[in-house]
């Protein structure tokens, strides 16, 4: 079975590597020999998830602001200056800032949509003459939210992030698919990670929560690594604009 999942020499750059989801994956992907790039602007949380890594010459951070134009241009030049391709891309960059719509600011609803969605238009703008080399398959991953598909009371800014940013997904895999380019996102529901420890800390709001998921439970953070890695097989050939969704039976209810 471990040759569906060798990602030994794969090259692997993880946006919004410095916790949660694109932690846990730089960490996994690391143990599983590839050479990998994170992101992020926390330098002392991208330090962190370095020294956690099992193999600490085969990864590289880079503090660097997903919404700066300038900061992805140095990234990218690294990027192009050291590696030859780019196997697998982890589009994870994310922030939420929970407020009903009427009293929003609109400065915070643009950081959210800057930091979840335009951020990646530039981002792939950049990242596509890196990657459209028809003899070497690239698989890019962007975590999406099951928020794109239905809303919660104080959630409009980050669903509104989260269902354009699957719709990119959508029209890239559409468009990319001929440079031998797979695009696919992932749509976590509640998950025991950073971004939800409002959540969290809030027993009444977390059991509300609970009771509209099925496993009455959120998900464990390692319960994400076996559909990322599985996007990012070389046996995912034929998965392309597809929404896998972890959310412990959310949706279907």
């Amino acid at each position: 079975m471990n040759k569906y999942f060798n990602f030994k020499n794969k090259n692997v750059l993880i946006m919004g590597g410095s916790s949660g989801f694109g932690a846990k994956m730089a960490k996994i992907f690391n143990e599983l020999g590839s050479s990998v790039i994170i992101a992020a602007r926390n330098e002392k949380k991208l330090k962190k998830v370095i020294s956690a890594c099992k193999f600490k010459k085969k990864i590289k951070y880079y503090p660097i602001d997903v919404t700066d134009n300038h900061n992805l241009d140095y990234l990218f030049k690294n990027i192009k200056k050291n590696y030859n391709h780019l196997n697998i891309v982890l589009f994870c960059c994310g922030i939420n800032i929970r407020d009903r719509f009427d009293n929003i600011k609109i400065n915070d609803f643009s950081n959210v949509l800057n930091t979840n969605f335009s951020s990646s238009i530039n981002f792939y703008k950049k990242i596509f003459p890196l990657i459209k080399n028809k003899s070497k398959p690239t698989r890019i991953i962007n975590f999406t939210s099951i928020f794109s598909n239905r809303t919660f009371e104080g959630r409009t800014s980050y669903s509104t992030s989260k269902a354009a940013l699957k719709m990119l997904t959508k029209n890239l895999a559409l468009e990319w698919s001929k440079f031998n380019i797979t695009v696919n996102c992932i749509s976590p529901g509640p998950f025991l990670t950073e971004i939800n420890l409002p959540v969290l800390k809030n027993k009444k709001n977390y059991q509300e929560f609970c009771n509209k998921i099925p496993l009455n439970r959120f998900g464990q953070i390692d319960e994400i690594i076996s559909p990322v890695l599985f996007l990012a097989s070389d046996y995912s050939s034929y998965v392309n604009g597809s929404e896998i969704i972890v959310d412990g039976g959310w949706t279907i209810k």
